[in-house]
């Protein structure tokens, strides 16, 4: 049975900053055969979206356009066209007991290398 609708659950902004020179791909997989594509940046954009927490579990979701619950496993940015290959991992806290926390992230690159590197204002 597939839960559906926002009913128990609390919205987690995501806000990202792309500091980079190249156009940056936020995805996330919610199968182990599938992933949906969050949003894109162009170098120096930014790009707000929003994911869904349940509290009592943990758990984190996107929602489709039939508002069904499609779990979080694995959340990344990385370079366009390669965002795979170049992907920062972006960590969820998944608590039980509490709401996921907003996640704010500037991503990063020094010239000459390869992977993305996204990291939660602040340093974390």
């Amino acid at each position: 049975m597939v839960e559906r609708g926002v009913e128990g659950l609390v919205a987690v902004t995501f806000h990202i900053e792309n500091a980079t020179r190249r156009p940056v791909t936020c995805s996330a997989a919610i199968a182990h055969w599938y992933s949906a594509k969050i949003g894109m940046l162009s170098p120096g954009g930014r790009f707000d979206a929003k994911f869904w927490s349940k509290p009592a579990t943990g758990e984190v979701f996107l929602l489709n356009d039939k508002q069904d619950r499609m779990p979080i496993q694995r959340l990344w940015c990385g370079f366009a066209g390669a965002d795979v290959s170049t992907r920062s991992e972006i960590a969820l806290a998944r608590r039980a007991g509490a709401a996921e926390p907003a996640i704010d992230l500037v991503c990063a690159s020094k010239d000459g290398e390869r992977a993305l590197d996204c990291r939660r204002r602040g340093g974390e």
